[in-house]
């Protein structure tokens, strides 16, 4: 509290105050009581401040732990899908490779059979020339189990070897006959080739 005792004015008129031993102790003690708050509250706020700093610095290494776990994820899945779809093109290649050979050995196979068609007739009523009977072993040679199955006895004159031109090699077939499961068969088996 301050109190003064006396208060005069001064030639300038100005006031004076004079202040007594307590008064200026209570005036310390005020000061001192401010300045001691003011320091706790600057205490407070750097505890604060320090505990936000921690949590930033804490939340930004795990951000970028997080980040560059997903860049390395992300990476990865990049490599997996080019290398997935670096197998997509093969196998896609390699389907119509594997297409393409199909449809040319099933066109092959049913050229053939109809040669077979119009050839079978002529070899097993023995109407067929030599050639003939030799281009009919290398077809059924190039069937599936190398046979044909027919109804009725083939002629006993075709059960032999039969020499066939295949480009600048010619080729030796051996034509065996059987009787198998109520059918006659003709096998053919490639022997020679020079």
């Amino acid at each position: 509290m301050v109190s003064s005792e006396t208060t005069h004015q001064s030639p300038r008129k100005q006031w004076v105050v004079n202040y007594t031993q307590s008064d200026v102790d209570t005036i310390r003690e005020q000061i001192e009581q401010n300045e001691a708050l003011k320091r706790r509250w600057l205490l407070l706020f750097l505890i604060i401040a320090v505990g936000a700093l921690v949590g930033a610095v804490v939340l930004l290494s795990t951000s970028y732990a997080l980040y560059a776990s997903s860049e390395s994820d992300k990476k990865k899945l990049t490599d997996e899908n080019a290398a997935l779809k670096s197998n997509a093109e093969n196998c896609q290649q390699q389907l119509k490779t594997a297409t393409a050979a199909g449809e040319r050995e099933a066109q092959a196979r049913t050229e053939a059979q109809s040669k077979l068609d119009t050839l079978l007739p002529a070899v097993i009523s023995s109407r067929a020339s030599d050639s003939e009977i030799a281009a009919f072993a290398r077809m059924v040679s190039q069937l599936p189990f190398s046979r044909v199955e027919i109804e009725t006895k083939p002629p006993d004159k075709l059960f032999r070897n039969w020499r066939a031109q295949a480009g600048e090699a010619t080729e030796t077939y051996t034509l065996v006959g059987g009787f198998v499961d109520g059918k006659w068969v003709i096998h053919s088996n490639l022997v020679a080739r020079k």
